[in-house]
């Protein structure tokens, strides 16, 4: 390989164009843990330099300067020639190939140009992906509901449940992969908060904001990410709908999300009935603890519904103003009532 790559002046093309193209390979070519701390959406990772070699490339520039940490970084490269070729010859020729790396400098400037020397149509993304985050949250700036409608309603409704039947949902706790409770990480592998921002703007871009948009309500925080403040601040604002369901179906609810579809994740879950002490006492989580080993998990939902659960819920909603009260026992009938509802305010 050429060592003057980095030297070569490549074709910019900025976020907002790729944004806005369809059928163009995105190649996130920073190393697997810069890529997984949050990337352009779609984008495929093929690093040009892996974890422990970016890390002793920088220790050699700290020390030795650009020049010095440039040649260990070609050594380094044609050591592994073969296999970086062979994951671009992956690509079709056909496609157009957009490089990014952290600020669209050295390490895309090397792959954009070795790209172009093999043939492909490749570009170098400006800015990289400093660039697409700053862009990312101008996005949130400038966004703005129409007809918002939040769903709120106490743990066990079947919030989730209607979200996924209605057209023109936004559902966040899926984005985040977090249900937003003590629960709510069982079984699931919650994202960053920077994927969670991309994903989350091109689920708001799918959605027609001519007609009612169906919201989840959440707190601030989903887990370990937090709900943009532009986007926080209008569902705030936005009308809301309450769903309501018996505690028997609640029970049937929350007993089919954790034990019956994930019973790998029951000992989990146990250890997390052992954390509500400080909420309901020692006493009551061993006799949580208890219905729990026997298999009773009707009772021992029943109880963590009401008295943990719904006690927090009665506090968050307080002040809250409903424009309808909707039963979920049936949630097709539910999906119903509330589609109707919200058309309503458009007439």
């Amino acid at each position: 390989m050429e060592k003057d790559l980095h030297l070569k002046s490549n074709p910019q093309i900025s976020v907002d164009e790729v944004w806005n193209m369809s059928d163009q390979v995105v190649v996130d070519v920073r190393s697997p843990a810069e890529y997984n701390g949050g990337s352009f959406p779609g984008a495929i990772n093929i690093p040009l330099l892996e974890n422990e070699e970016r890390e002793s490339i920088g220790i050699l520039y700290k020390h030795f300067g650009q020049i010095k940490a440039v040649e260990e970084g070609y050594d380094i490269l044609n050591s592994k020639m073969d296999r970086f070729t062979g994951q671009f010859k992956q690509i079709p020729r056909d496609r157009l190939v957009i490089v990014y790396c952290a600020r669209g400098g050295m390490r895309s400037q090397v792959v954009t140009s070795f790209l172009q020397h093999l043939g492909y149509n490749s570009r170098q993304l400006s800015g990289g992906y400093k660039a697409f985050r700053n862009w990312n949250l101008d996005k949130f700036d400038t966004f703005h509901f129409n007809f918002p409608f939040v769903l709120h309603g106490k743990t066990g409704v079947g919030k989730t449940l209607v979200l996924t039947k209605l057209e023109n949902a936004l559902d966040l706790e899926g984005l985040a992969d977090h249900r937003g409770s003590i629960f709510g990480g069982i079984g699931k592998k919650p994202v960053t908060q920077k994927t969670f921002e991309a994903n989350l703007l091109v689920d708001l871009e799918k959605l027609d904001n001519s007609k009612p948009i169906f919201i989840e309500g959440e707190s601030r925080k989903i887990g370990d990410v937090s709900i943009p403040d532009p986007i926080f601040r209008q569902m705030k604002t936005a009308r809301n709908i309450l769903l309501e369901a018996s505690i028997k179906t609640r029970v049937a609810r929350t007993i089919e999300e954790y034990i019956t579809r994930q019973p790998e994740t029951i000992a989990h879950l146990k250890t997390i009935i052992g954390q509500l002490k400080s909420d309901l006492g020692k006493k009551q989580v061993a006799n949580l603890i208890d219905l729990f080993d026997k298999e009773d998990y009707a009772n021992c939902f029943e109880y963590i519904l009401l008295n943990y659960y719904d006690r927090k819920y009665s506090h968050s909603m307080e002040k809250l103003e409903f424009s309808a009260i909707i039963s979920t026992e049936n949630v097709d009938e539910a999906c119903r009532e509330i589609q109707e509802h919200a058309c309503s305010f458009q007439e």
